[in-house]
């Protein structure tokens, strides 16, 4: 386990949520598809996701990304770009790491109140525990 200063400006949670994503269509896009792929993450913060995806999606592709908390709100929706592709070995999965670049207050604060949720009940069930 990791013991060093912690490096990253957002905690992160890691739950499955589902989310839609799509190359961000805009002028001069060589490659252009209306489709949406869905793929659960692996991790969320305030800053970004992390998915497990079967292609390269390409460091600095952007993307359209609509994200499910639940059945019973809408989606999230927001744009980011891949800063981080890592190939998994011996697999043709990449991890793909997204960093939100257009994102609504609204939506950083359900995706922090989400955060604080999961870690307040994580650290609940860890002093149970013990």
């Amino acid at each position: 386990m990791y013991e060093g200063a912690e490096k990253r400006k957002y905690k992160r949670i890691e739950k499955p949520y589902m989310v839609r994503f799509q190359i961000k269509q805009y002028k001069g896009l060589e490659i252009s598809t209306a489709e949406w792929d869905m793929v659960a993450l692996k991790d969320l913060s305030t800053g970004g996701v992390l998915f497990n995806y079967n292609k390269n999606l390409g460091i600095g592709t952007v993307l359209d990304l609509k994200i499910g908390f639940s059945t019973s709100t809408p989606p999230l929706e927001c744009a980011g770009i891949v800063i981080r592709v890592k190939e998994q070995q011996y697999t043709s999965i990449f991890g793909i790491a997204v960093a939100f670049t257009e994102i609504g207050a609204q939506e950083k604060e359900m995706i922090n109140k989400a955060t604080v949720e999961i870690l307040g009940q994580e650290n609940q069930i860890s002093r149970t525990l013990v």
